[in-house]
């Protein structure tokens, strides 16, 4: 069984003035000084940090500044609760409910703390889609979390796949994939869907399109491919 497994931040959801605005604010915070969003842009997406507080910490260091985490966290959670409501939807129910009417397996793997995960999925109506999620909080250890690809074995073995397709948008989405294949040696492909951000990145397929996303995973989930994949040489 092959199955379908998003991110959620730059795919499912655009965070631009959510997430992305909270790493600017919190690191104006501890910086006392104006920082350009590009700067903010450049330090999170070239470097693949997936974390947004490590990617404010980063920020906070790139520009001389220093600060405590776990107050860094405090201020981040409390400017992201005041933008959350800004977040809009990027992918359709209605393109989730297409592929679940076609038998399609769905799942998460993202790196938003559970309350924030539960937050959109419950605020957009979509959690029904997803047989199940993998969110920050389900890996303990951080030294496991994405780019490192236990947090995709996780999610793997939950749903009972023997192949996936992982639906990313930046850079510790596709390192992710390709230590997986390294290290689990089950066959998953990168999408790399750059609705918003538009990186260059090796992917299996790439698109900005939600047409042409859910064309191309329909195919890949359709029953002759999944007969082709099956059938003996």
């Amino acid at each position: 069984m092959r199955a379908i497994i998003f991110d959620v931040d730059g795919v499912i959801v655009d965070v631009r003035e959510s997430y992305h605005m909270a790493i600017k604010e919190t690191a104006e915070f501890f910086l006392k000084r104006e920082i350009p969003l590009e700067e903010i842009k450049r330090i999170k997406f070239s470097r693949g940090i997936n974390n947004d507080w490590d990617a404010t910490y980063e920020v906070i260091k790139e520009f001389g500044g220093e600060a405590d985490y776990e107050e860094l966290v405090r201020v981040f959670t409390d400017i992201y609760n005041k933008l959350k409501f800004k977040e809009k939807q990027i992918l359709s129910s209605e393109f989730f409910k297409t592929l679940k009417e076609a038998g399609a397996v769905l799942g998460i793997v993202t790196g938003r703390p559970k309350e924030d995960l539960e937050f959109v999925l419950d605020r957009f109506g979509i959690k029904k889609f997803f047989d199940f999620t993998v969110d920050e909080d389900d890996v303990v250890d951080k030294n496991l979390r994405k780019p490192h690809p236990f947090p995709l074995h996780l999610c793997m073995e939950a749903l009972g796949a023997e192949e996936g397709i992982y639906v990313g948008d930046n850079r510790a989405d596709m390192e992710m994939v390709l230590y997986y294949r390294k290290i689990y040696g089950k066959p998953v492909k990168f999408v790399h869907f750059r609705k918003v951000v538009d990186l260059d990145l090796p992917a299996d397929f790439s698109t900005d399109s939600e047409e042409d996303l859910r064309n191309y995973l329909l195919r890949e989930v359709s029953p002759s491919r999944e007969a082709e994949r099956v059938s003996p040489p």
